[in-house]
């Protein structure tokens, strides 16, 4: 592919800006965003006694950051260096392809100062970290689009995409439903390649599964972790008041091993799970203690009553692909307030000026009649397919559908599994939705095109030059 109207060093350098507005959102909510799943897991790192419920590698990452200085802040400004980082980095990919310096970059600049990518980024939240791997791999995939044999040949190249995948995998319970799509079709597209894919392979396996598994061996970790069954629990529930006729008499009985039936039906929200999984009669360790019944059911419901539980996926869904949401949906997004905790950590901001002008920005973004194009994805993500669709229009850049086949399997991966309407399951989707703006200038002016196009230019000058001679 021609990457001619490049300028990747320049594109990096001004994609590095980016670091700025998210360090003024910084050191205005400093120590940063947290909820209660946040304070348990610094909580965790603090006292290095670690759970399960969260992913190992991650619980692992904040105590890691916290030895020397602990506070959540150590954790939050790490966080925002790298996406500043990736930012550059994709900025400098994008120059490569062939897409003007200064559109490269601004774009990384402008994505760090939307409100929602800002505010995500200095979140104490798994899903941040997710994103960043996820962005790491979606850089590395463009990079193949730009020259496949190049990234191959070198063992740099499937290692880099194998370690950004490998975390993907570790920093989600549910990250291997994105990734293993992706091998699947690097191995298709690549299959005169095997050998260099297995070294990608390779190194998902290294960093995806024996990483978690070696920190589970070396750390005071407790047994146990999510039950899959529970991801799946408005599901049954969805079954329980829309397709009743499905359950029999044994399937009643798993039911309401865990709650009685009543809780299920009357708890039941299609966009959001937590009225039904934190109910107080609501006992999921049963689920724990019992998988594979669990499992059954889930999967002869998804047989019997395939309607219900399609509709009950669009509805949990919707607001990845609705920009307008639904009356009475609520949208999770990072809390304002830090939750009381034993822990001493409170908002203290660095800057007063940076979290006056940065507040103006949150409570404009969080004002229920304008979330249709802030909080909620749905906007954006509708961009990011139409961009992809209109690469895939031409032919000269069909291999940079690698990189759109990361975006389509997580946005897969989202939508079957999520149990509540929350950005942060989408915040990877929105990020490489506004990455892959810039490539409609590929599509608009396609690099082999552009590159006849000024050679034609220099045809009179150079004819002009050898009549001279």
């Amino acid at each position: 592919m021609s990457v001619s109207n490049s300028n990747p060093a320049r594109a990096f350098l001004i994609g590095a800006i980016s670091v700025l507005p998210l360090l003024v959102w910084w050191a205005g909510w400093y120590p940063g965003f947290l909820s209660s799943d946040s304070v348990d897991q610094v909580g965790q790192a603090f006292r290095f006694d670690f759970a399960n419920f969260h992913p190992i590698a991650h619980t692992a990452s904040i105590w890691l950051l916290t030895i020397a200085w602990e506070t959540p802040a150590a954790v939050t400004l790490v966080q925002l260096l790298v996406m500043a980082g990736i930012l550059a980095l994709a900025a400098r990919r994008l120059s490569q392809l062939g897409v003007p310096f200064w559109l490269a970059g601004g774009a990384a600049i402008v994505i760090a100062s939307i409100p929602m990518v800002a505010a995500t980024t200095i979140t104490v939240w798994k899903d941040v970290p997710f994103t960043l791997a996820l962005l790491w791999a979606f850089t590395e995939l463009l990079l193949i689009g730009r020259d496949r044999t190049a990234f191959w040949s070198s063992p740099w190249g499937p290692l880099r995409l194998g370690t950004a995948l490998g975390l993907v995998w570790a920093f989600r319970s549910n990250g291997f439903l994105t990734v293993v799509p992706v091998l699947i079709v690097l191995a298709v597209v690549e299959r005169h390649r095997l050998l260099a894919w297995a070294r990608a392979v390779g190194a998902v396996a290294v960093v995806g599964l024996l990483l978690p598994l070696g920190l589970q061996l070396v750390l005071p970790v407790e047994p146990g972790g999510i039950e899959p069954a529970q991801v799946f629990l408005s599901d049954l529930a969805a079954t329980a008041v829309h397709a009743p006729d499905t359950i029999d008499s044994e399937d009643a009985a798993l039911l309401t091993a865990v709650a009685p039936l009543a809780v299920w039906t009357e708890r039941y929200d299609c966009t959001d799970s937590t009225p039904l999984a934190f109910a107080e009669e609501f006992r999921a360790e049963v689920m724990a203690d019992r998988p594979g019944p669990y499992r059954s059911l889930i999967l002869e419901q998804v047989l019997q009553a395939t309607p219900t539980i399609a509709g009950h996926r669009w509805c949990a869904a919707d607001y990845l692909f609705v920009p307008v949401a639904r009356t009475g949906t609520f949208l999770h997004y990072p809390p304002f307030a830090i939750p009381a905790n034993d822990l001493g950590i409170s908002r203290d901001p660095l800057s007063f000026r940076a979290y006056d002008a940065t507040l103006v920005l949150y409570q404009f973004a969080e004002t229920p009649e304008r979330q249709w194009f802030t909080w909620r994805p749905a906007l954006a993500i509708l961009v990011g397919i139409a961009v992809w669709v209109a690469v895939a229009t031409r032919r000269p850049l069909r291999m940079l559908l690698l990189a759109g086949s990361l975006y389509f399997a997580q946005l897969a991966n989202v939508a079957l599994t999520t149990p509540a309407q929350e950005f942060r399951f989408a915040f990877g989707l929105y990020v490489i939705a506004l990455l892959s703006v810039p490539l409609l200038w590929l599509v608009v002016r396609p690099p082999a095109q552009a590159a006849a196009n000024r050679s034609a230019h220099r045809e009179p000058s150079d004819a002009r030059q050898g009549h001279d001679v």
